[in-house]
């Protein structure tokens, strides 16, 4: 039979305008506690290290739960897509709520490490069916208005983090950094409870690709460990390195040829046929790598090429944060209203090619109220194209896939995170080497032991500053200390200034990609309802049921 098209009206029809209010707010609330958790939690650091020490096991604070978080991100929206977004939203929110009263509550680093992992289980649930649901509740021409505000309600959790952080860590003290998502994320649970409905889209236990999910899981915790450690511990030729990349390989192809026989797969193959997808998905994560993974090191010559503190460092950065919640809530209503994106998600790529370029001509003695006017256009850019995003994804598939493919937007940019943060790195700790190397005096060299200039090597343990005071006075005990001290440290600031501006020299390469990827999506309709394929009567039987809470 031929495959017809059936309109799916969208939940939000269904809910009165009281219920729609709530339910939109208890969604972005659940958005707002997930975000807030990380920068929260890096304000709180230096308190949980006093407390539970292990600072070796630092990273993995962070680290695991980005982890478990992009592990579970295409299971969650799949599982979704079968059986309903309600049960997972609120699964979520009961493992992210639970998880940070383990938080709260660890008496030790281990715990803490696998508590965090818990959570990013639950983050990523939650990550998954939220902006899935948006796009249950509304039609693609309504969704970009909403996933603007959905932007805004996570970048104000950017914004307010530290501060929420320091207060409370100043205060009650760290644990109450958890503590605060119990009545949070308990308030939102009881609004979805009560005004989200509960779809049943059908589907059995016995139907879930659970040979896929494990294929896919081990894939990428492969990928992510050899690009974190690659980066960190091993080095790139490392053997553990090579073995994690040619792990993540192997399985990625099992995955690929078990999704191809699967009828209910992790992520249908015939999305990747979809050229916009493919594109709107590849736009996510070279956006995630050229910003993100970039932006990441930018404190480092702030603290250290101009000498500032970690509050001003955090201060330079935070118009980025500005510039994104003003151009996601405005761009999402010019795309709600004109029914187009294109022109938005181009004028997006050049603003963060703009940006980058800017930045990749920093140095030493740089205006710091220079950078903040970058990141300003940086976050404008990143405001202009990522709602749109998400937008466009969930606009290329039909209803039934719109768990997976918003899972997949996100699948991809964190994927993309992590590589620009490993790339990136890789560029910043060569070139600093290479740089330190030549900038340095030669007397430096010559008057410094090889374990003393080694301690130069690495430009943040100047701003330890008990432990180089020890540093400090032994360059000064040599003959002509002074004087290489001073050659030292300048080496330093302009080693750190071209290695940030190289940095940002290939963030801008890559983000040339962007544009290509920008200028070349094709442009389609967002107006009126969702369709879905719905190939005969027996299929048309089983599509939504609404049924109450």
């Amino acid at each position: 039979m031929t495959p017809v098209a059936v309109a799916h009206r969208p939940l939000g029809e269904m809910l009165t305008p009281r219920q729609r209010f709530l339910l939109l707010n208890s969604l972005m609330l659940c958005m707002f506690i997930s975000a807030l958790d990380g920068s929260i939690v890096a304000t709180a650091t230096p308190s949980i290290l006093a407390d539970l020490g292990g600072f070796k096991l630092l990273s993995w604070v962070f680290t695991v739960y980005l982890l478990a978080s992009t592990v579970v991100v295409p299971v969650a929206g799949k599982l979704s897509d079968m059986f309903g977004r309600k049960p997972f939203i609120l699964v979520g929110i009961v493992a992210f709520v639970a998880a940070s009263a383990a938080c709260g509550a660890a008496p030790n680093m281990p715990f803490l490490i696998v508590a965090r992992g818990l959570q990013g289980i639950g983050g990523g649930v939650l990550f998954a069916c939220v902006f899935a649901t948006v796009g249950d509740l509304f039609t693609p021409i309504e969704r970009a208005k909403y996933m603007g505000y959905f932007i805004g309600a996570f970048t104000l959790a950017s914004i307010t983090g530290p501060t929420i952080g320091g207060f409370l860590t100043d205060g009650p003290g760290w644990r109450w950094c958890f503590f605060i998502n119990l009545p949070v994320g308990a308030l939102a649970m009881i609004f979805i409870w009560l005004n989200l409905p509960s779809v049943r889209k059908g589907g059995r236990l016995a139907n879930i690709d659970f040979v896929g999910a494990g294929l896919l899981s081990v894939a990428t915790v492969s990928l992510l460990l050899a690009l974190v450690w690659g980066n960190e511990a091993f080095g790139w030729s490392g053997f553990e390195t090579v073995a994690l990349f040619v792990t993540a390989a192997v399985f990625t192809v099992l995955f690929v040829l078990q999704e191809r026989r699967h009828p209910q797969a992790i992520f249908p193959v015939h999305l990747f046929r979809n050229r916009t997808f493919v594109q709107a998905n590849l736009l996510a994560a070279v956006s995630g790598a050229a910003i993100f993974g970039a932006v990441q090191y930018l404190p480092t010559f702030i603290q250290t090429a101009l000498g500032a503190s970690a509050t001003a460092s955090g201060i330079v950065s935070t118009p980025q944060s500005l510039g994104l919640l003003f151009s996601s809530i405005v761009g999402g209503q010019l795309v709600a209203r004109t029914g187009r994106f294109k022109f938005q998600i181009v004028l997006g790529s050049l603003l963060i090619t703009g940006a980058a370029i800017l930045m990749a001509g920093l140095d030493v003695g740089e205006p710091k109220w220079h950078i903040a006017l970058f990141m300003v256009v940086f976050g404008l850019g990143s405001g202009l194209m990522g709602p749109t995003i998400s937008v466009v994804v969930q606009a290329s598939v039909s209803q039934e896939h719109i768990g997976v493919a918003t899972s997949g937007r996100q699948f991809f940019m964190q994927i993309g995170q992590v590589m620009g943060v490993a790339i990136f790195g890789l560029i910043f700790s060569t070139t600093y080497a290479s740089s330190f190397s030549s900038d340095v005096s030669s007397q430096a060299k010559s008057e410094m032991s090889p374990a003393l200039y080694q301690q130069f090597e690495d430009p943040t343990r100047a701003l330890d500053v008990r432990g180089f005071a020890q540093v400090r006075s032994q360059v000064l005990a040599l003959p002509d200390g002074q004087a290489v001290l001073d050659s030292a440290l300048q080496g330093q600031k302009d080693a750190v200034a071209t290695a940030i501006d190289r940095l940002f020299l290939a963030s801008a390469f890559a983000a040339v990609g962007l544009i290509v990827l920008a200028v070349t999506l094709k442009e389609i309709p967002l107006r009126g309802p969702t369709t879905a394929p719905v190939k005969d009567a027996e299929e048309r039987a089983a599509t939504l049921q609404v049924a109450p809470h």
